[in-house]
């Protein structure tokens, strides 16, 4: 099956393509810190298929068997199961298991069959991985994927997310913290 993500067309000198060549060498302190910085970017970026291979940033994170990069790039909405133009080359997840990372292969698997996400640009995908919760801190302003519609999270707020850095979103779009039906925090250690 041919790759289902909108390919981005960049020049040569792009922000986007730049950004791609040093994923591509295995840069990903680089790749991270830009991402981090700039929420856009980032959108961008896990959209982004390099036009001859399909291959996206959490390709080449899987190639290069780097979890914190793959994580990360989840976060911000990488498709775990997007396919290169090549059927052999396959999923991120099927780059980590040629590569001999089969621990990060199995981790991607793992994620993608409880992702609740949506190929939307500028929304960030949630999760209902409630046991893995962390706080984090909203550096930007941001808007997650929830039911059909969107959760809005302003900057400077208190959020949770799972270990691929998915926002936790509860029953009817909660957040601070994501709670159940009845009202009761979803997040066991922080009650």
């Amino acid at each position: 099956k041919a790759h289902t993500l909108t390919t981005i067309m960049t020049g040569p000198n792009s922000p986007v393509a730049e950004l791609y060549e040093s994923a591509k060498s295995g840069k990903w302190n680089n790749v991270l810190m830009a991402l981090e910085a700039d929420p856009r970017l980032a959108a961008q970026a896990v959209r982004y298929a390099k036009p001859s291979s399909g291959w996206t940033f959490l390709h080449q994170a899987a190639y290069w068997g780097d979890e914190q990069a793959a994580r990360r790039l989840v976060g911000y909405g990488a498709d775990i199961t997007c396919q290169a133009v090549k059927p052999e080359d396959g999923s991120p997840i099927d780059v980590a298991r040629s590569r001999g990372h089969d621990d990060l292969a199995d981790k991607l698997q793992a994620a993608a069959s409880t992702s609740l996400h949506r190929l939307v640009p500028g929304v960030l995908p949630s999760s209902g991985r409630f046991r893995e919760a962390r706080s984090e801190t909203a550096r930007h302003n941001m808007a997650v994927a929830y039911g059909g519609g969107t959760v809005f999270i302003p900057q400077g707020s208190t959020y949770y997310t799972d270990s691929w850095f998915r926002t936790l979103v509860g029953w009817h779009g909660t957040w601070n913290p994501p709670c159940g039906m009845d009202g009761e925090s979803m997040i066991q250690d922080h009650q």
